[in-house]
């Protein structure tokens, strides 16, 4: 299929779907004459300023008070980052083909030279730019430089704790104004089998003083198409996970822990990863592909866009494991069913291993049923063939992906707004109440503390 033109992406996608892609929910107390979309922060309130008015019958917006007018293709050059296809110094006519393709599910073959040419005018991240503060369990005045971070959300002391090994404070000198110096709440982002390379980080700024939204990105530079965060409170490594839990957010996945580890003690052994935002397809090939024992909690916001990544996770596994589909098919299988012509296609595409165990179990039965033995013969081979299909189901159930969805209680998007309304309802531990974090017998006490230097963001 030939690339599709500007005029075919115009005619064919409308301005509320560009909008909500972008991020951006319908204000229904607008009316629909001129629908309205606006942006929430982290809590669901609306963001002051920044609100956009549907106008020429789906086909533009425009920013009031301003009055200038914008088409899908105009919105995505000028708003790139809120659109997950987009790195910083990309080529803008490449995002537009990348969003307008991938909302019509179409084919897109990239433009190599434009590639190219983002990437070597973007420099790569480095965490040597950073000047580095990691979290001290044994130092509270460490603990205090995060603080701020967190009250805002909820995320109490034992929980930064359990987290301490994949939380760091980075401080960075601003490029363009002498004396200032940007320092936020960082999440590493590494490369599921690649994880002793930091790529990125998901960053988080301080709230404001007045309470509203505060700055949220990835770092400059970050590989945010393939690094996740991935964590764990035992420092599980994601190759011998169990439970691997997906998130939106690491706030999204911290919260999570909060409200569950004390009802579920195996948190502790799981790992929690955060995609910084809307899932890549690299960022969950290369969970899938390197978690072979887990099950996979999916813990997106409760909302169409949560929805639609499971859809393709699940899309996914499918297509990177196969033999998962097939597998349910034989579960559970007795011992004694026949690989007729109609199941022969199906079983072929279970994992050589599998097959063999399969047939080995299968002539161990037909020798039992045929076979001329003493009783004690008899009875050592029956055990032999039980012993076979055993290990034959075990295989078979070793093949399949196990997909879980999560979602919060009723009424909440995300795990950070379940935690923050419990919170205020006294259903959770309160702040300030003493938690021995580390179990040296020394109880901690959260705090706050204004740092004396400023940091902007």
């Amino acid at each position: 299929m030939a690339n599709l033109t500007y005029e075919d992406y115009k005619q064919r996608i409308t301005m509320q779907q560009l909008l909500i892609d972008a991020g951006y929910v319908q204000n229904k107390r607008d009316g629909l004459r001129y629908p309205s979309f606006v942006m929430l922060d982290n809590e669901g309130r609306r963001i002051r300023g920044n609100k956009f008015i549907v106008t020429q019958n789906g086909n533009c917006c425009f920013q009031p008070p301003e009055q200038k007018s914008y088409n899908i293709i105009s919105f995505i050059k000028e708003h790139p980052n809120l659109f997950s296809d987009y790195s910083p110094g990309m080529n803008l006519d490449h995002l537009v083909n990348k969003v307008c393709s991938r909302l019509l599910n179409t084919p897109y073959e990239e433009n190599i030279k434009d590639i190219k040419s983002a990437e070597q005018s973007l420099k790569p991240f480095n965490i040597n730019d950073y000047s580095i503060k990691t979290f001290d369990g044994r130092d509270r005045d460490s603990q205090r430089l995060f603080y701020p971070y967190f009250k805002h959300r909820g995320i109490n002391l034992t929980t930064q704790y359990a987290f301490r090994h994949y939380i760091l404070l980075a401080t960075k000198a601003s490029s363009s104004k002498a004396g200032i110096y940007y320092r936020n709440l960082s999440f590493p982002l590494v490369i599921p089998g690649k994880e002793d390379i930091t790529v990125g980080f998901e960053e988080r700024g301080r709230m404001r003083k007045d309470g509203e939204s505060v700055y949220k990105g990835k770092a400059a530079g970050s590989n945010g198409s393939e690094g996740i965060w991935i964590s764990s409170p035992n420092d599980t490594k994601l190759s011998d996970a169990k439970k691997v839990y997906l998130f939106e957010s690491a706030y999204d996945a911290m919260a999570y822990f909060q409200l569950k580890h004390r009802e579920d003690k195996s948190l502790k052994d799981a790992v929690f990863i955060s995609t910084g935002g809307t899932p890549t397809l690299k960022q969950m090939s290369g969970v899938i592909n390197h978690a072979p024992k887990a099950v996979f909690h999916l813990c997106f916001d409760n909302d169409v866009a949560g929805k639609q990544f499971v859809a393709h996770f699940e899309g996914l596994v499918k297509t990177l494991k196969p033999e998962s589909e097939v597998a349910r098919k034989f579960l559970g299988t007795p011992g004694n069913i026949e690989i007729d012509d109609e199941k022969a296609e199906a079983f072929s595409l279970l994992p050589e291993a599998v097959r063999n165990q399969y047939f080995t179990a299968f002539n161990l039965s037909e020798e039992y049923a045929t076979a001329y033995l003493c009783p004690e013969d008899k009875q050592a081979l029956a055990e032999q063939r039980d012993n076979a299909y055993k290990k034959y189901h075990k295989m078979v159930d070793d093949c399949i992906v196990k997909v879980e969805r999560e979602i919060p209680k009723e009424g909440y998007k995300d795990w950070n707004d379940e935690l923050l309304d419990e919170l205020d309802a006294g259903k959770t531990v309160k702040k300030a109440v003493g938690t021995d974090i580390d179990g040296d017998g020394t109880v901690e006490i959260e705090e706050s503390n204004e740092e004396k230097r400023h940091y902007h963001r």
